[in-house]
């Protein structure tokens, strides 16, 4: 849909995009005809995070590259329930009015047109949509983006209110994709200290055998020493003459 480098630049960043309509126009002049398009694209990750965008060039490929660097600087993050979202919200816009309902889970993307479009890179999959005027494929898709811009957050809400979100709910607000990063997050985490663990342990192991080794040549040193010693010991008692007994002395007393 885009085109090759603004599409590279969208699988580096994990983007997805989608063209919902391309409008082609010409204006005649005194030299002849000038044709233009004007594109509207939506950018999403998918993962609670969407853009809209419109652009307007003389040939194609150049409308969508523009759509879609407009649409990456109009990203916004959709607050979710589940895989829906947390409340009722509607937006006008001409005269194109659209209505976003949350649904049970299972449910799928109930829209069509423009507002399927948005919805189905946004990372909704759980939604009930009705438009309520103008067909106009445009300001459909301005009217759904700014209907879930207009998404709030039950946690920033509780927060003014002073209160909890399973209080104010009665029931736990949870998104999906963060909770999935976090726990990527903790794989990561983990994985760093198991390495680092195995690592300590390594060198632990290391230091000890080394002491082994050490207290061993201590030993075989040492053993060394008491037969040297030993020896010396023996020598001088070789030496040393025999002192002698007092038979002897008295035999040599009475000679």
């Amino acid at each position: 849909m885009a085109t090759v480098s603004e599409r590279e630049k969208l699988e580096a960043e994990e983007l997805e995009d989608r063209v919902i309509r391309i409008d082609r126009t010409r204006k005649t002049v005194a030299g002849g005809r000038l044709s233009s398009a004007r594109v509207v694209v939506a950018v999403g990750d998918n993962r609670g995070h969407i853009g809209l965008g419109v652009g307007k060039a003389r040939n194609v490929p150049e409308a969508i590259a523009k759509g879609i660097r407009e649409a990456k600087k109009n990203m916004i993050e959709i607050p979710l329930d589940g895989y829906t979202i947390p409340h009722v919200t509607q937006a006008k816009v001409g005269g194109a009015v659209i209505l976003l309902r949350p649904a049970s889970r299972g449910t799928g993307i109930i829209a069509g047109g423009a507002v399927r479009q948005l919805i189905e890179i946004s990372g909704i999959r759980d939604i009930l949509t009705k438009s309520l005027g103008s067909g106009n494929v445009m300001n459909r898709a301005k009217a759904c983006f700014k209907a879930l811009s207009q998404l709030r957050n039950p946690y920033e809400v509780a927060e003014q209110r002073g209160t909890t979100v399973e209080e104010m709910m009665g029931r736990e607000i949870v998104n999906p994709y963060a909770k999935e990063e976090v726990a990527e997050g903790g794989e990561e985490a983990v994985g760093e200290a198991v390495e680092t663990e195995e690592q300590e342990i390594a060198e632990g192991v290391g230091e000890e055998e080394g002491l082994v080794l050490d207290d061993e040549q201590a030993v075989i040193e040492g053993g060394d020493e008491p037969e040297s010693e030993a020896e010396e010991v023996k020598a001088a008692n070789e030496e040393e003459p025999e002192p002698a007994s007092e038979d002897e002395g008295a035999l040599d007393e009475e000679a």
